[in-house]
């Protein structure tokens, strides 16, 4: 590609900001102005303009998404060949970390603490409280964030402790003196006024010191939690993504970053403006000397200074780099949104820059960091719509209608986004859309543990743990697991419950030894028997890891089956459920051991603590999307409605507890403790509006990011009314432009860029609370409309006939089957109806299924799969599929984990290990068996492959030698993976090794290492051509000339020559060039059957052996 090709499709400050490679860049990047464009295309004009070795370019930003979209635009400009590392900035840091193990301080195998695991450890190991945990975990990651260390906040500690000791030199006993003056404090008033008078002092003295006390008590609390918690974490072998970043920097302040900016020697940062001091101190520390480093930033996105993200960086990296204004290139044109929905954006965002103390827009030079975008299009656009409803109620209405009316006018549900400032604030809005049956997507959902398949899963692990660990709790875990899926009807479950209360026993002991004298019924004493024989059973399981037991309890229980049968939305999202289950386990082993009942103990934390992760969603193309504004950057709608836009709901005047950093370390507040307030409530005063400028600018900004998601129509709602009690408008819609207009008569006003909608209808139906029949009749409604889907016809039968009886009595008189007969009313109490007679009297044939089968025959798309928008297909996939369709589900569309899936010790991981050595040994060149040895034995320490058996591998290694040590000189590229188009799909693949042909001109070998048996002829065929036609797509110039199988554990390779536009071996058959365009046909049924279902295969000997068998019938 031409460096006018290049650069053909960017406007002119975009061109700049690309060929501005020497020296410091600050891009100003706002939203929707093309910089991942511009910083992707920047990397592709070094690289192939001027000619800089891609090795040497580094590129960090904050997401694996962001990270892999990059990476995937530069691979496209670039044709694939690039070796730019584009990385997030933890990913690189721990690989800073893993490659300097020794200096940094910690084993190469280091495992990475999540949050959540960080908060489990702390009230697990540490035995901090909950709230406390969450607190502390939040108060850590941002004190590392901030460089803030343990000995400085123990040294912050200590001082107010020495301001302690003047008032109480004993300290050994604050704790009673701080009781003891509470008790006075609270007793205070009881005092006559002459009393009062007299002890005032002292009641001051007491407030002072309980108030240091407190304050000192908790960073001691916290100083002593946090030290405790990084030896657990030493003796675990683990960091935190805290520790990435400062532990990469400080072994570039010990070591220096001489290795790093040798060989990365341009840095291209994305989303400066979220990098916390500790990643800016690391840009510095990578810039070295060569200061080739290009940051893109909108300071107006700056919405993670809850996670630490240093707002001031921006300042400071101009004033480090000594940035002039030729090294400033601001991006004018959004490539997104209307003008006036960035007039109004504007507006919006320039009242950060209105302090009269600083006028920060000018800071960066005359660019300014405040810049006004204009569409690229001079695209006008239409006003901006304020629409103000009665309450939350008719403001949920009115959005819906709003949806579908764009949604009639021909608008894709995909196009629409509702955003909300929390949680709370959208679920109303996403129950009005459900019970209007449209398609949504939550992004940020958080109802995992709460899932039905979840709980039935769960109930079986409590009854193991109970089994092996009785305890006083155990019984819940019985309760639970014979009433999800209301296994025993509500008869039987009085009658254990009643028998237990007399008789002062537990569950297990009432089913187990006292079954004859619960008079269940028939039903349920075959229920209870069945699952006695299913936990007798999972006994014997007990000595399995979390992960295996999982595995058991979906395979007794047959979760693993149930949703296997219907290939509907549902379904699938169940399954996905049940494997994101057993990877949780996994990860919990990885991190906090295998015992069940911690594990157990590890998810009610997870639900105490509100950190119940998100539920298996499967995204529709065609589905409205409802998220929070900070899930929703770096997207973009045609539509987006911002809900809620009151007083006190957005901007939140409070964001929750703040963390553990005292204000006196922290950088903003340095100028306030310079200057003298003459009296602490002066300082206090001044730091609490401190706090309130930052929190109002951080909101601020949000509101301008939920803003510029709009492509063409933004509305801006709120109600009157929230909770019964009226709510002022949102300041956000003063500063845009909003004068109380509530107050006019007019329903619609039409101002510059703005117009106003004051919709007074009441519509929405109104809630009263339910009575007790009610709100059974509503519980039975839901259980009728679950057993229809997992439960038998018999308990279908019971729960309706349940409803209709409680219809029926309501007074109403005759029942609904148009017998007349009623319970209570006008009826006899004693003529109860006899529902069965009904039903057999009036419906002499009860065989819905002839019907019911022709309607699943028509429907045609409410439970159809959606169809994949991208798949990339593989040689290995395909052969599953040949094999089994359902196990390529499973397998490639599910992930679904398999009890024979690889362990540390297998042939697959001997099999991956051998290549490993053999692509670093090809790789290097080795001339000798020495260096070969060397290569083994060096791989052979790494933690990944620490229980691979030299033994088992020599033998490979020497046959390998003998056979390839005069041509390992010859190679041309290892691991050489491609992606390629055949028959309108994508396959991938990844080639071994391919050499240079001595002699020939431009001819290569392709060589795939095989540590097992041979392939059979189809599957030769297959991976062969689909990796000569992948590396001739990628590599034109090259003629593939062998085709060859290393078998290394058979005699001899199969090698397969290019003869009259065939490959040919001696004593077998030419490879068969059919197979590809087999492959796109197998492809395309497979995309087929993502949408209608997957089926088993007929032949029962694939299923002997098969590891995904528990989840077939």
């Amino acid at each position: 590609m031409s460096e006018k090709t290049l650069l053909s499709g960017l406007v002119d400050r975009q061109q700049d900001a690309v060929t501005h490679t020497s020296g410091p860049l600050l891009i100003l990047a706002g939203a929707g102005t093309g910089k991942t464009t511009t910083i992707t295309v920047k990397i592709a004009y070094m690289v192939q303009e001027l000619g800089i070795d891609p090795g040497q370019i580094l590129a960090l930003t904050f997401s694996r998404a962001a990270a892999a979209n990059m990476r995937a635009q530069v691979d496209k400009l670039l044709n694939g060949t690039s070796e730019v590392q584009i990385s997030t900035f933890h990913s690189f840091c721990a690989g800073v970390i893993r490659a300097n193990a020794d200096k940094c301080g910690v084993h190469q195998d280091f495992s990475i603490l999540e949050d959540v695991d960080t908060a489990v450890m702390l009230h697990r190991d540490v035995g901090v409280g909950t709230r406390d945990a969450l607190l502390y975990t939040s108060s850590i990651s941002k004190a590392k964030d901030l460089n803030i260390t343990i000995e400085m906040l123990d040294e912050f500690a200590g001082q107010k402790k020495e301001e302690l000791l003047p008032l109480e030199p004993d300290c050994d006993r604050w704790e009673e003196i701080f009781r003891e003056n509470a008790t006075s404090i609270n007793t205070f008033h009881l005092l006559d006024k002459p009393g009062q008078k007299a002890q005032k002092n002292d009641k001051k003295r007491w407030t002072d010191f309980n108030n240091l006390y407190l304050e000192y008590a908790r960073y001691r609390d916290f100083v002593q939690a946090w030290t405790e918690y990084e030896n657990r974490k030493r003796q675990r072998n683990a960091l935190d993504y805290g520790d990435l970043n400062t532990k990469a920097l400080q072994f570039l302040n010990a070591y220096g970053a001489g290795q790093s900016t040798d060989m990365h020697k341009y840095i291209i940062i994305d989303e400066f403006q979220d990098t916390n001091y500790v990643q800016f101190e690391l840009i510095k520390q990578l810039s070295g000397n060569n200061r080739n480093v290009t940051v893109v930033a909108d300071p107006n996105q700056t919405i993670y200074a809850f996670r630490g993200a240093y707002t001031n960086n921006i300042q400071a990296f101009t004033k480090y780099f000594n940035i002039q204004q030729d090294d400033i290139v601001a991006l004018r044109v959004s490539f997104r949104s209307t003008d006036k929905i960035l007039d109004v954006s504007h507006k919006l965002i320039m009242h950060n820059y209105m302090d009269g103390d600083a006028d920060d827009a000018g800071t960066a030079g005359d660019e300014g960091l405040c810049v006004q975008l204009s569409n690229f299009e001079g695209a006008e656009g239409e006003n901006v719509n304020i629409a103000e409803c009665v309450d939350e109620d008719e403001e949920a209405r009115y959005i819906v209608e709003r949806i579908e009316a764009y949604l009639e006018s021909g608008m894709n549900r995909s196009d629409i986004a509702v955003l909300y400032r929390t949680h709370a604030q959208g679920r109303k809005i996403r129950q009005a859309l459900e019970q209007k049956g449209h398609s949504i997507r939550v992004k940020d959902d958080t109802d995992f543990l709460k899932q039905p398949e979840i709980k039935t899963a769960l109930s079986y692990l409590y009854v193991l743990d109970n089994v092996a660990h009785p305890k006083a709790r155990g019984t819940e875990g019985w309760w639970r697991l014979f009433h999800y899926n209301h296994a025993l009807n509500t008869a039987d479950s009085i009658r254990i419950g009643e028998h237990i209360k007399k008789h002062r026993i537990t569950f297990p002991d009432a089913i187990y030894n006292n079954l004859d004298h619960l008079n269940l019924s028939t039903e349920g004493v075959q229920i209870i028997q069945q699952m006695r024989d299913r936990i007798d059973r999972l006994k014997e399981k007990l000595a399995l890891n979390v992960s295996d037991t999982v595995l058991e309890i979906l395979d007794a229980s047959g979760l693993s089956r149930q949703f296997t049968l219907n290939n509907t939305k549902r379904s699938r999202e169940a399954m996905m459920n049940l494997r994101n289950l057993h990877e949780m386990a996994e990860r919990f082993e990885a991190t906090h051991g295998k015992d069940l009942g911690e594990f157990i103990a590890y998810l009610e934390i997870l639900d105490e603590m509100g950190k119940n992760p998100a539920s298996a969603r499967i995204i529709t193309d065609d589905a409205i999307s409802l998220m929070t504004i900070h899930a929703s950057k770096g997207m973009e709608f045609k539509v987006v409605l911002i809900v809620t836009m009151a007083k006190d709901k957005f901007p939140l005047s409070r964001g929750g507890v703040e963390p553990l950093i005292p204000v006196e370390l922290m950088e903003h507040y340095h100028d306030i403790f310079e200057q003298d307030h003459g009296s602490k409530a002066k300082l206090a005063a001044a730091i609490r509006e401190r706090k309130q400028k930052i929190k109002l600018e951080e909101e601020r900004r949000l509101c301008y990011v939920a803003m510029t998601r709009a492509r063409e129509h933004l509305w801006l709602t709120l109600a009157t009314q929230y909770n019964g009690g009226e709510r002022q408008p949102s300041r956000f819609l003063e500063e845009i432009g909003y004068d109380n207009w509530r107050a006019t008569d007019t329903s619609r006003l039409d101002m510059p860029n703005i117009t106003y909608i004051h919709d007074e209808q009441i519509k929405s139906m109104e809630n009263v609370q339910d009575s007790e029949l009610e709100q059974e009749k509503r519980r039975r409604k839901q259980l009728i409309t679950e057993s229809l889907d997992a439960g038998s016809i018999g308990e279908s039968l019971g729960h309706l006939m349940a409803y209709h009886a409680l219809r029926d009595g309501d007074g109403s008189g005759g029942g609904g089957d148009g017998s007349g007969i009623g319970i209570g009313g006008g009826g006899n109490p004693d003529n109860e109806p006899d529902y069965f007679k009904i039903i057999t009297h009036n419906h002499t044939e009860l065989n819905p299924c002839p019907h019911v089968k022709e309607i699943i025959r028509r429907n045609n798309n409410n439970t159809r799969m959606p169809a994949p928008t991208k798949i990339t297909f593989s040689v290995t996939s395909i052969n599953t599929y040949l094999n089994c369709p359902k196990m390529y589900e499973l397998q490639n569309v599910l992930n679904m984990p398999t009890r024979t899936m690889e362990n540390t010790t297998g042939a697959m991981n001997l099999g991956s290990f051998v290549h490993r050595v053999l692509e670093k040994a090809v790789k290097t060149k080795v001339e000798s068996r020495e260096q070969l040895d060397t290569v083994v034995s060096e791989l052979s320490g790494e933690p990944e492959w620490k229980d691979v058996d030299p033994e088992r591998v020599k033998p490979m290694i020497d046959v390998f030698w003998e056979r390839n040590k005069n041509s390992i000189r010859n190679n041309l590229m290892v691991e050489q993976k491609f992606t390629v188009p055949l028959g309108g799909h994508l396959f991938k693949g990844s080639i071994d090794r391919v050499d240079l042909i001595q002699g020939a001109d431009n001819e290569v070998e392709i060589i795939d290492y095989k540590t097992g048996g041979e392939p059979g002829p189809n599957e030769r065929s297959r991976q062969l051509l689909l990796y000569a036609h992948g590396f001739k797509h990628q590599h034109p110039e090259y003629t593939v000339r062998k085709l060859s199988l290393e078998l290394l554990s058979k005699p001899k390779p199969r090698v397969y020559e290019l003869n009259n536009a065939e490959y040919v071996s001696s004593r077998v058959a030419p490879l068969d060039t059919g197979v590809l365009e087999e492959m796109a046909d197998t492809a395309e049924k497979i995309l087929q059957d993502c949408q209608h279902g997957f089926k088993r295969t007929d032949n029962e000997s694939e299923c002997e052996g098969c590891g995904y068998r528990l989840y077939c019938g």
